[in-house]
Parts: structure tokens; C-alpha cells; sequence
């Protein structure tokens, strides 16, 4: 310990006689490490359940390969039969009204009796469920959540017994769930959900299942086993389950979503390389600071210090820098952590904030010592392997140490210059993928459109002729409002965050043909939905007040499913077969058919970067909902939306003064919205990998300078021989140009892999896309031309005399 501190003690008072250096080498590690305490504090993140590696959410997945919710029926064989897990719970999300002043929309969902068990959750207030509360008569109870608890009823202690009304209906708090427990997005109220004994249907895919495995259990035997039991069901039940099949996902990869995981990986590489970077210019930095220390370390070896003694203070001076890095990166990423903390595309539910904890603390310290390592266990290697004599005869400028130095220097340089090539492919492919996809065409001008939900409280509109009749008044005052051209509503409204599939058949083919049935999304709408939104009619007609519930059932779909089933067909007058429960129509597994009457344009319903899917539009007079989104044109554009939204609350408000109206926003805001975590990710991936840039740059500045600066007799001698100044400047040119191509043909050949990685994640741009290698490549070439200039100009200044004279 005496010696570990005398080595302190004399790093410090070493790096202190360099302050230039010091503080580069400590500004450089800070923004490594700083950076990557920034990705680790949102990468890594704690589920907030315990043992949530046992945890897996199942789904069924579409004969096309999408997940999708899970049925009734197929969610009890699944609870049943299998051997895998010691949970396996289902939830039904629905939003419902939860009565006061104002009336509020909330998020709930029913869950079956053991779902709060599943997670291992105590309640904050009250108790959970009770098995009795799943029948009839005894489900009238309801547990808040913490959110809810506190912003609407104050945090009352009280609350347990207490009577509310959701959706118009009294319900008994009979608790209040632990704080922070989200699932699958925010949830307010939490109600028992019960499956009424012989009317449940395979093909109403409406549940939420999640389950814990059994302590031992492995989630590749979950998933083999639940495509397992997905298969016998669709032996079983070949009408509505063929072709369908079972997927496990862990907990936080179904919460992340698809392709979220992916990018974040990417972005941890990325921070991983400028870190690397970082290590590398610091390395550097200690290789050009060893050449001045060479005659000391000769003395110490003589004197009897051992090469690992020597070494050890070396690294505990790196260790000194390695530390303030740290530190001061520490303190950089605290203030971006908690500016990321606020962007609410970040936060997932189930997962712990983004803040600085124990596990970052942690990582911290592991990120200080491996850049202790990597940045100076090669210099002080080096160093020590230096030629002792040849030191002690002051000939330190043709030692073989540094030429070993010099080409360890050189190497950092071209590795640093090959790692920055490929981060600005990346960042480059990326940025242009993400401009493409906020240039995609939704398939209909979004411009002008206003919109918002409602969901209307089962008791008041339980028949479905209220539903029918609020509606209709409703649309007709809103089209009244100055302003507005046209209204319409929708069960979803682009971009969806779920796709409500529905499964149908084509009448009249052969069951076992795969053109005889499908999936598609559904959605039940208002006539002059098409016109509302700007879609077009390609074939047939739309939707009119005539298409009411006694009326012949039927059918718009989009030229996507026109295509695929009927692509020789004119599809006009055939009928689909649907299942979906249409009041007076269908129920139980019992299909109804109904006539296409109409071919529509695609619209991007669900996600931007994907091709249009297969769409059913069904007439809501005829499939009457109580839960829409309500759209409005506006004859203007921008919108004036403070006073179009007062004027669809005064509208609603006049149709029903208890209603509220809730995720009041643009189209454009929908749109962008959808795209807030790409738009995070790229701009990350830019920052980091131009910091990455600069670094290079700095490295290959601080070789070139050194490189000159060491050869400042040879440019004199040169000089006072008669080589005018341009010579000189080529020399350090044509050095810089050495490191240039070897560094930009392994950065090439890196970034050609990258890009191949990459491929699967950009959109509508080629992984190997030459403007983005051409520019990357025009851009580094610029860079490191100016990084040489300084350092050639200085060297055509030299004056000979001073320089031979010094010498």
C-alpha cells in the first residue's frame, strides 16, 4: 500500500508538469465514458417484477407470421395444458369512463384471478381479487392503480370500500395496485374478468397472455412446447385455427417491441467504439509523452527497478486520467440522463426509470479500469521495452523503442480512422433510411386532419341503437362546425399500435386452398370515412346511410387483400365469410357473409416502414361500437386546432354533456409521433459517431504533429540545402496519406459489413448506398486534410539555423 501511494503520489506530480496533456487525455476518456453511461443508464434498464427472466408473454401469430392476440378458448387449453408454466394469466384492455368532475376516459383492462399473482405483486392498498368475484353477481369490484389513486382521488387511505361508477355502472375499490406496475402501457382500473361457460369464439382474438415459467424451466422449452399445444389446437379447430401457430417472447422484448432491441444494440455498439476511440487517443497521447521520459525510465531501470515496477507507475498515471474521465463523464451523463429522462418515447412500462443507480455507479468504475487498461497498458509496455543503452546515449531519436512506438502510434491512428469510416456509414445509412421513411406516403394527405377519441359508457349506449343514434347526431353537428369540410369515425385511425386482426374466408372455395382465407385488419366506419380521410374508391362504392343493420351485410376492402385473394377476379359482389360478433348477425363461431360492395386504397394503417396490409372496413351502423376515433377535415390547412378542438367538445358536449373527448391531435402529430424513437436513435448514432470523427481526427493531428516535430533536423537540413517549402509540405502529406488509405481500406471493408448488418433496420436505402459511402468517404478525406494542414504549414517554417543550432 506505501508503494501503491508513493506511485500516487508521483503520477499526480507528473501529470501536473503537463497540464496540455492532462487535461486532453482526461476531456477525451470523459466523453467516452460519458457516452456510454448515457446508453447503459436506457439500455440497461431493471424490469421492475421480480425474477422477470421468467417471464413471458405468449401470443398467437398469424398463418402470415405476425403476432397477435390470443382467443378464449385458445388461451384456457393453453392455462390447461401446458407443463411449463406455474402462471399463465390473460388480460382484456378496454377504456372506460370513470364518472366525476370532469368525467375522465381512462385505460383498464379485466384480468383473470391470478394475473396479479403471476408478477408476485403485493397491493399498495386493500387486497386483489377474490375467486368469487369471477361469476356473475360478484364482479362489480375494481382495483385502482397508483396514478389513478393519487391524481384523481388525492391518495384518500380511505378508498378501499368506496363505491365509483365506471362507464355509468357502481363498482366496489376493493384496492389499490403496488406503484409503477404498468403492463403493456399504462392500465388505470383493473376489473375481474370472467368467460361466460359456452360462447366463447376461437377467432375473437382480444387477450393479453402472460406467464411465469416453473423454477427450472427454460424459454426455449416454453416456446417449443406452446407451438406445440398451437399445432393440436389447429388439428382441432382447422376452421379458425389453421395455419396459426403459438409465440413466447420474453417479458422485455415484447414490451421493447420489433426492432426497438435491435437499435438499441446498435447504439451500445456504437458508444462501445467511441470509447475504444477514446482509449486509442489517449494511448497516443502517453506514447508521445513516453519519448520525452525515455532518459528517466533508463535511470530507474538502472538503479535497479524492475520492468513491472516501472510498468505499474505507468498504468497508476493512467489510472490518475482514467478516474478524472471518469468523473467528470460521470457528471456529463447525469445531466443528459436526466434531459433523456423527460422524452416519454423512452420510458417502457415494467421497466425501471431511466436514472442514475447502483448498476450505473457500477459500470462507471468498470468503464474507469478498462480504459486504465486499454489506454495504458500498450504505452507502458512500450516504454519498458525500450533499449536501455541506447537511452543512456541520448540517441533516443533512432531507438528502436520508437520505431516500435511509432508504428503502435501509426496503428492506433488507422484503427481510429477505420472505426470513424464505419460509424459514419452507419450514421449516414441510417439518417437517410429515417429521412426516407418521414417521406413515405401514408396513402392519404395527412394535412388538415384533426382527430380524437370517444368511448361511450356501456349502461347509457348498452343498445346498440343509442350507439347508432349518438353518433349520427354527433357527425352531423361536427360537419356543421365552420371550417370543417367533412367528418367521419373510426374504430382506429392510422398509425394503429395494435393491429385488430380479423380472420375471414372466401365463400365458395375449397377450406384447404390458401387463397380461401386470411387475416385482415378491421375496422368499422362512418360513410365519407374514404372521403373524410382522402382515400380513394377504385372500384364499387363506399359506405351510405343506406348500409344499416337490416340491410344486406356489407364489406369495403383495400386493394391489398383485392390483390392478393382475388387477382384474376373482380371482387365486387363475392362474399367473405366473418365471424366477428356483429350484433344480430354473428355470434359464437357461426360466420356471417358479407358482399364486397367496394375496392379502397391502401393506407399505411399500422406502421410506416411496412407495406400495406390487407384491410376490412364494416359500416358501423351495421357493427355499431362504443369505443371511436372520431376524424374532421378542415377546409384550411394548417389547422386552427385551439378552436376547432373547443368547437368538437362544444359538439360532443351537445350531444352528451358527460362524454369527454381524449387524444385530441393532428394526423401530422400521429405521424411523427410514431416515429419519435427512430427520430432519438438516429439523432444519437449522428452525435456519437461525429464525436467518433473528432477523435479521429485529433489522433491523426496529434501523430502528424509529432511526427514532424521529430524530424525537424531532417526538414532543416533539408531546407538549408536548397528544398523550397512545398517539399517539405508534400513529406507530411504524403504521410498523412499513408495512414489515410491504409485506414480508409479497413474502414471500407468494415463499413461494407456494417452496412450488411444493418440491412434489416434501414428503410428504402440500400445497405451498400454509394452516395452515403461517397459522402462519408468526401467527408473524411476533409477532415483529415485539415487535421494534416497545421502541422505541414509549421514544418515549411522551420528555420534551419535555430533548428542545426539546437540540435
Amino acid at each position: 500500500m506505501a508503494t501503491v501511494l508513493q506511485d500516487l503520489k508521483y503520477g499526480l506530480r507528473m501529470l501536473t508538469k503537463s497540464p496540455s496533456l492532462t487535461a486532453a487525455a482526461v476531456l477525451t476518456l470523459a466523453l467516452g465514458i460519458g457516452a456510454n453511461t448515457i446508453i447503459f443508464s436506457v439500455v440497461w434498464r431493471p424490469m421492475r417484477y421480480r425474477e422477470s427472466d421468467r417471464l413471458l408473454m405468449v401470443w398467437e401469430t398469424t398463418p402470415e407470421g405476425s403476432r397477435s392476440s390470443v382467443s378464449a378458448p385458445t388461451y384456457l387449453d393453453w392455462r390447461d395444458q401446458n407443463i411449463s408454466f406455474e402462471q399463465l394469466a390473460a388480460a382484456r384492455r378496454a377504456s372506460v369512463a370513470l364518472s366525476g368532475n370532469p368525467p375522465l376516459l381512462v385505460s383498464g383492462a379485466s384480468i383473470t384471478a391470478n394475473f396479479f399473482e403471476t408478477f408476485s405483486l403485493q397491493p399498495e392498498l386493500g387486497r386483489f381479487f377474490l375467486p368469487s368475484e369471477f361469476h356473475s353477481g360478484g364482479d362489480k369490484v375494481a382495483i385502482l392503480s397508483h396514478e389513478i389513486w393519487q391524481s384523481r382521488f388525492g391518495a384518500d387511505a380511505g378508498i378501499v370500500g368506496k363505491t365509483i361508477r365506471l362507464s355509468g355502472e357502481p363498482y366496489a375499490v376493493v384496492g389499490v395496485a403496488p406503484a409503477d406496475f404498468e403492463f403493456m402501457g399504462r392500465m388505470d382500473v383493473w376489473m375481474p374478468l370472467a368467460f361466460p361457460v359456452g360462447d366463447l369464439d376461437r377467432q375473437t382474438r382480444d387477450l393479453l397472455v402472460v406467464g411465469r415459467m416453473k423454477p427450472g424451466a427454460t424459454g426455449a422449452k416454453a416456446r417449443e412446447e406452446m407451438r406445440t399445444l398451437a399445432a393440436r389446437i389447429a388439428q382441432e379447430s382447422p376452421t379458425t385455427n389453421r395455419r396459426w401457430s403459438a409465440l413466447a417472447q420474453s417479458f422485455s422484448e415484447a414490451l421493447a417491441g420489433p426492432g426497438v432491441r435491435l437499435e438499441l444494440i446498435l447504439l451500445f455498439a456504437t458508444v462501445t467504439v467511441v470509447l475504444l476511440m477514446a482509449c486509442a487517443n489517449v494511448a497516443n497521447l502517453l506514447l508521445a509523452r513516453a519519448s520525452t521520459r525515455g532518459r528517466e525510465i533508463a535511470v530507474r531501470v538502472a538503479l535497479g527497478a524492475t520492468r513491472w515496477r516501472v510498468t505499474r507507475q505507468l498504468l497508476v498515471e493512467t489510472f490518475i486520467l482514467a478516474l478524472a474521465g471518469a468523473a467528470l463523464g460521470f457528471l456529463l451523463a447525469y445531466g443528459a440522463v436526466r434531459y433523456l429522462a423527460t422524452f416519454p418515447v423512452l420510458q417502457a412500462p415494467g421497466l425501471a426509470p431511466i436514472e442514475i443507480n447502483d448498476a450505473v455507479l457500477r459500470f462507471v468504475a468498470v468503464l474507469c479500469l478498462a480504459a486504465t487498461v486499454l489506454s495504458g497498458l500498450a504505452p507502458a509496455w512500450q516504454t519498458t521495452a525500450a533499449n536501455l543503452m541506447e537511452h543512456v546515449k541520448a540517441a533516443s531519436r533512432t531507438a528502436a523503442g520508437d520505431r516500435k512506438q511509432g508504428r503502435l502510434r501509426n496503428g492506433l491512428v488507422t484503427g481510429e480512422l477505420a472505426l470513424s469510416l464505419a460509424l459514419l456509414v452507419a450514421a449516414g445509412l441510417s439518417t437517410r433510411g429515417f429521412i426516407r421513411l418521414t417521406q413515405v406516403d401514408p396513402g392519404f394527405p395527412s394535412k388538415g386532419l384533426l382527430t380524437a377519441h370517444l368511448s361511450l359508457p356501456a349502461p347509457q349506449y348498452a343498445d346498440s341503437a343509442r350507439v347508432r343514434a349518438f353518433y349520427s347526431h354527433l357527425l352531423d353537428r361536427v360537419r356543421t362546425i365552420s371550417g370543417v369540410e367533412d367528418a367521419a369515425i373510426s374504430t382506429g385511425l392510422p398509425p394503429m399500435s395494435a393491429e385488430a386482426n380479423q380472420p375471414f374466408r372466401v365463400e365458395g372455395r375449397d377450406p384447404a386452398s390458401p387463397a380461401a382465407s386470411g387475416v385482415a385488419g378491421y375496422q368499422t366506419i362512418s360513410a365519407g370515412y374514404f372521403r373524410t380521410l382522402g382515400l380513394a374508391v377504385l372500384k364499387g362504392r363506399a359506405f351510405t346511410e343506406d348500409d344499416r343493420q337490416e340491410a344486406t351485410p356489407a364489406v369495403i376492402i383495400n386493394h391489398r387483400l383485392a390483390e392478393k385473394y382475388f387477382p384474376a377476379a373482380d371482387p365486387i359482389g363475392k362474399r367473405l365469410l366473418i365471424s366477428y360478433p356483429v350484433q344480430g348477425r354473428t355470434g359464437g363461431s357461426q360466420p356471417a357473409a358479407f358482399e364486397i360492395v367496394g375496392v379502397v386504397s391502401d393506407a399505411k394503417n399500422y406502421r410506416l416502414n411496412e407495406a400495406s396490409n390487407p384491410e376490412i372496413y364494416v359500416s358501423y351502423l351495421q357493427a355499431p361500437t362504443a369505443s371511436e376515433y372520431l376524424v374532421a377535415r378542415s377546409r384550411t390547412s394548417p389547422i386552427g386546432t385551439e378552436p376547432l378542438v373547443a368547437a368538437l367538445r362544444n359538439a360532443v358536449g351537445a350531444v352528451d354533456p358527460d362524454l369527454p373527448l381524449t387524444s385530441v391531435s393532428t394526423m401530422d402529430d400521429r405521424l411523427s409521433s410514431s416515429l419519435a424513437g427512430g427520430r432519438v436513435v438516429v439523432t444519437l448514432m449522428v452525435i456519437f459517431a461525429f464525436m467518433a470523427l473528432l477523435m479521429g481526427s485529433t489522433g491523426l493531428y496529434g501523430v502528424i504533429s509529432y511526427s514532424a516535430t521529430q524530424r525537424t533536423a531532417e526538414f532543416a537540413l533539408r531546407l538549408a540545402l536548397g528544398a523550397p517549402p512545398g517539399e517539405i509540405f508534400r513529406l507530411v502529406a504524403r504521410c498523412t496519406l499513408r495512414l489515410l488509405l491504409i485506414g480508409g481500406a479497413f474502414g471500407m471493408a468494415l463499413a461494407l459489413g456494417v452496412g450488411h448488418l444493418l440491412g434489416s433496420m434501414i428503410f428504402g436505402v440500400s445497405p451498400y448506398d454509394p452516395v452515403t459511402f461517397a459522402t462519408v468517404a468526401l467527408v473524411l478525406l476533409a477532415v483529415v486534410l485539415m487535421a494534416s494542414y497545421l502541422p505541414a504549414r509549421r514544418a515549411t517554417k522551420v528555420d534551419p539555423m535555430v533548428a542545426l543550432r539546437y540540435e
